[in-house]
């Protein structure tokens, strides 16, 4: 199963060659600011590859990754029916990252005009809105082993390539300093839990690369830390 994104998928091929035809093809490097917390809302994005990191930054100047976005999501929708300014920080996470950039004005008129597309962009919209509640959830009852279970879990059902056996490969887009950032962590503890899953036979790791030997028990012991999903 990979559940890299859906909006994109939902569009009739009509919409998605409308689409394709207002927006502006974007191929950024790793690191390459889409926009930043705080700037004015001028686009919407949709993701055609590669990978796309959400963060936030406090007032302490702490940061935290909040989601990682893939092909076929859509990233700033919220943001212009709020009207404000961005909430988060959206960075390019891969080394060949590529989105469909669509003004504001253009996205709201396919919004008013459509009513299929604007279905398309409340369903995203409802999907994200859904994932809120689970990550409260861990936030308030998880340890630290439960919270970097969760991220993996995540990372390998999403990103991964997932065999009929239950066995995956995973070339992560994020390292481990994103991943204890995602999973509200330190580093030295996202480097402990790797080093107990690796010993449990669960996982092996090589850079970014990660062998998923069971993807079935990795689920079990998710269902095993509890509810956090709606």
């Amino acid at each position: 199963m990979n559940l890299a994104g859906e909006f994109f998928t939902r569009l009739t091929g009509d919409q998605q060659r409308a689409l394709r035809a207002q927006a502006v093809v974007r191929r950024l490097p790793r690191g390459t600011k889409l926009y930043l917390q705080g700037d004015s809302v001028h686009e919407v994005f949709v993701v055609t590859q590669g990978c796309v990191k959400l963060t936030v930054v406090g007032p302490d100047g702490r940061g935290a990754l909040v989601e990682v976005r893939g092909p076929d999501d859509l990233i700033g929708a919220a943001d212009v029916f709020h009207g404000l300014e961005r909430p988060m920080n959206a960075y390019a996470l891969t080394r060949s990252t590529e989105v469909l950039a669509l003004n504001r004005r253009s996205f709201e008129e396919f919004v008013r005009s459509d009513s299929s597309f604007n279905a398309a962009v409340l369903h995203e919209l409802a999907q994200r809105f859904r994932r809120t509640v689970p990550r409260q959830f861990e936030l308030a009852v998880d340890d630290v082993h439960g919270r970097v279970l969760r991220r993996l879990h995540e990372l390998v059902t999403r990103f991964g390539d997932v065999s009929d056996g239950g066995k995956a490969q995973l070339k992560s887009p994020i390292t481990q300093q994103d991943l204890a950032d995602w999973a509200g962590v330190s580093r030295q503890a996202v480097v402990k839990e790797l080093r107990q899953l690796r010993d449990d036979g669960l996982i092996q790791t090589r850079g970014s690369h990660f062998t998923f030997f069971d993807v079935k028990e990795l689920e079990a012991r998710v269902r095993d830390l509890g509810a956090a999903t709606l």
